[in-house]
């Protein structure tokens, strides 16, 4: 197949089917190994291709998204049919690294440390989008790829898929609105579920619940949020519909209906420090949009608890970090960290009680520049000899003030 760019005029010519997706297919580009082909499934309408035509003038300064790079024509049929876009290699999807048993696969590392580093890899990426006021609008873990160097580390996180990002654009005309147009069921915020997902306007808060989403897979082993156990006998209604009605489970404070149960998860809960708890808590259970947490509070949350982690590094540099010890020292590290300050805080309280009272009593004695010469030869003369039962006489043309049971010399 040939095709056309709209903008430069360049052929680019179709070299190997890559992958199948919702919205259309990928290919390599002869010649060009940086570059892929996005054909659409079905004909593109003008209010598309206009939104293809204004993401590839965003393009140059988001290097980290797949961005449209110019509109191409079919030869045969002089029909915008796609476009091209950058080719990330030495990438896997997300969607392969959530449960343990994918990381295995890669030879990435399973525990919980890797887990926290991805979930904020992420979020920064997701806060540099929002940064420049664009929205994703399709948050899913078949959005995102993971970049790794020869030594097999994840070193970027990139997103494809670009062009179902949500766009307003001001014109001559006015603002000119481009719905994202697609959503995944199990990402999708409450707000959006069930509706028309072609026409359904997103917000960076809906984008962070489906972050959320895709941080909870990747801490509890693939694990759905709104998950949940029941016999046999209890219908259960749709994924969009417990997400619609924010059942989910593992908040306190949310009744589920008879028969309803949490799931297991491998590993438990108690792994999540309280600041990231709570941030969970309020994404899935707020009614409100806008009290959820945005991308970038869960970056600062993740940071704090990749700082946290820091003393499982040793560990795992000389080989003896698994996963069950990853486990249990980050469930003490999240049972220790409330009260860290506090312990802190009372230790400098004691150390404060013993130390000051020692340093005020030297500085009287022997460094304290207010006294006079005469009171500071009775204090050293004090602290040098000993005490007499005898009285003592000291010499008034060297001390013109009487000192009792201090004295130079003894009257004979």
């Amino acid at each position: 197949m040939n095709f056309v760019g709209t903008n430069t005029g360049r052929l680019y010519i179709a070299d190997g089917h890559m992958a199948d997706g919702g919205e259309g297919s990928i290919h390599r580009v002869q010649d060009a190994p940086r570059l892929l082909l996005k054909i659409a499934h079905r004909e593109l309408t003008p209010h598309e291709i206009q939104k293809i035509e204004f993401l590839a003038r965003l393009g140059h300064p988001l290097p980290f998204c797949a961005m449209p790079i110019e509109p191409i024509r079919d030869i045969s049929t002089g029909r915008v049919v796609g476009f091209v876009q950058p080719y990330f290699a030495q990438t896997v999807p997300l969607s392969r690294v959530l449960d343990s048993k994918g990381r295995r696969s890669l030879r990435l590392p399973q525990d919980v440390a890797f887990g926290v580093t991805l979930c904020r890899m992420l979020a920064e990426v997701l806060a540099r989008l929002h940064a420049v006021h664009l929205v994703l609008g399709d948050v899913s873990d078949g959005n995102f790829l993971l970049a790794r160097n020869r030594l097999g580390r994840v070193t970027a996180v990139y997103i494809i898929d670009c062009n179902s990002f949500q766009l307003s654009i001001r014109t001559n005309a006015g603002t000119e609105f481009f719905p994202s147009g697609v959503a995944t069921e199990a990402y999708a915020a409450p707000e959006i579920q069930p509706t028309d997902w072609s026409t359904s306007p997103r917000t960076i808060f809906t984008d962070s619940f489906g972050l959320a989403v895709v941080c909870w897979q990747l801490l509890f082993n693939a694990s759905h949020p709104f998950a949940v156990m029941t016999p046999r006998n209890v219908d259960v209604p749709s994924l969009g519909l417990r997400i619609e009605n924010r059942l989910f489970p593992f908040s306190p404070c949310q009744r589920l209906p008879a028969g309803w149960t949490a799931p297991v998860l491998n590993p438990t809960l108690a792994i999540l420090p309280i600041e990231i708890r709570e941030l969970f808590f309020r994404t899935f259970s707020t009614d409100d949009p806008r009290d959820r947490p945005t991308a970038e509070n869960w970056a600062q949350a993740f940071r704090s608890w990749e700082r946290l982690l820091l003393p499982s590094l040793p560990l795992r540099i000389v080989g003896v970090w698994n996963r069950t010890l990853s486990n249990r020292l980050t469930i003490a590290l999240a049972l220790i960290k409330p009260w860290a300050g506090r312990a802190l805080g009372f230790l400098a309280v004691v150390m404060i009680a013993f130390l000051v009272p020692n340093l005020e009593s030297e500085s009287q004695g022997l460094l304290d520049t207010s006294t006079t010469p005469t009171a500071q030869g009775e204090q050293l003369l004090r602290t040098s000899r000993p005490t007499s039962s005898r009285t003592r006489y000291i010499d008034r043309d060297l001390f013109p003030e009487s000192l009792e049971l201090s004295s130079p010399r003894d009257k004979e």
